[in-house]
């Protein structure tokens, strides 16, 4: 999808974004992979996941893009898991300057990965309790890995990531 602008991601430049079904927005090439990993998350395209999971829109909800001036905002609303029933709603913003926020609502999926890589054979610098973290950076990589033991706690919250 055209961004309508230039973003700066992790020393390229992008103006064009895939939006995967499975929750994240990937640069150069897309990604129809439903099932996440970290080995997969730093070796794959530049990724921003909101919610790396087996989502399935074309079971229910929405996936909306909307392009502002300088901003361009991707809103998962309501879509639920593979054969889940309970939806999950997320917002990712990116900005002309390099940033971007995730704003969630509820978030139903015990598991997924969220956060943000350069990919391409990224180091892993271990995940990152997002929930907890303040100043976080849209460079390099930051993830949190989500399990039905280690459960998403990231409903309503709202995360700044910033170059």
């Amino acid at each position: 999808v055209p961004l309508g602008f230039d973003f700066p991601f992790n020393g390229a430049t992008y103006s064009s974004v895939f939006v995967n079904s499975n929750g994240n927005l990937t640069f150069g090439a897309g990604d129809t992979d439903f099932s996440e990993s970290v080995s997969e998350f730093l070796n794959g395209q530049p990724r921003i996941a909101p919610l790396w999971d087996d989502l399935a829109p074309n079971q229910g909800g929405l996936v909306l893009v909307d392009q502002g001036s300088g901003e361009f905002t991707v809103t998962f609303d309501d879509v639920p898991e593979f054969f889940a029933s309970t939806g999950n709603t997320f917002i990712v913003t990116l900005r002309s300057d390099g940033s971007f926020t995730i704003e969630y609502g509820a978030i139903a999926a015990a598991d997924g990965i969220v956060g943000t890589t350069e990919g391409g054979g990224a180091a892993d610098p271990g995940p990152t309790d997002l929930s907890a973290a303040a100043g976080l950076s849209a460079s390099g990589t930051t993830y949190e890995q989500f399990s039905f033991g280690s459960p998403n706690d990231l409903s309503d919250a709202v995360l700044e990531l910033t170059p």
